[in-house]
């Protein structure tokens, strides 16, 4: 099958929208859509094409190089067309994880409540704020594939 034939048969980039305030881009849209059985949760991976990269040793042609943009899930179908928002997150900064007490126990009295010997108080939290990453660097006319 030729290379041409094979990318036919990927869906395209065809619109970006909803950029990340300078950042990138959060969301595209392709031209797949229900009529294509695309739904509302598909993964997408979603990439450009690079160079033909051959194998050093022998010459062989390996194929053409997918430059990642990142990897993303549906949230919205047309027949023709969905809208794919970036899934992938980092942590703006480490965790931190919260621990508050009834006041006045000691750290004696709050180990036995913890085994069943007292009863107190206790809330434990864990902060560990995310912000979606948005696509990198991806273009019209970029390609998506299921994941």
């Amino acid at each position: 099958m030729s290379e041409v034939k094979a990318e036919t048969k990927l869906a395209k980039v065809v619109h970006l929208g909803n950029a990340g305030f300078g950042r990138g881009e959060l969301e595209v849209v392709i031209n797949r859509g229900s009529a294509q059985g695309v739904k509302t949760g598909d993964r997408f991976l979603v990439f450009g094409i690079g160079p033909h990269i051959a194998d050093p040793d022998t010459g062989e042609d390996l194929g053409v190089l997918e430059l990642v943009r990142g990897q993303g899930r549906v949230v919205h179908v047309q027949e023709h067309l969905s809208t794919i928002r970036t899934a992938e997150r980092r942590r703006t900064r480490p965790a931190k994880r919260i621990t508050t007490r009834e006041a006045g126990l000691s750290t004696t009295d709050f180990i036995l409540s913890r085994l069943g010997g007292k009863s107190a108080s206790v809330i434990e939290e864990e902060l560990s704020p995310e912000e979606e990453v948005p696509f990198e660097s991806v273009q019209l006319g970029d390609f998506a594939k299921p994941i």
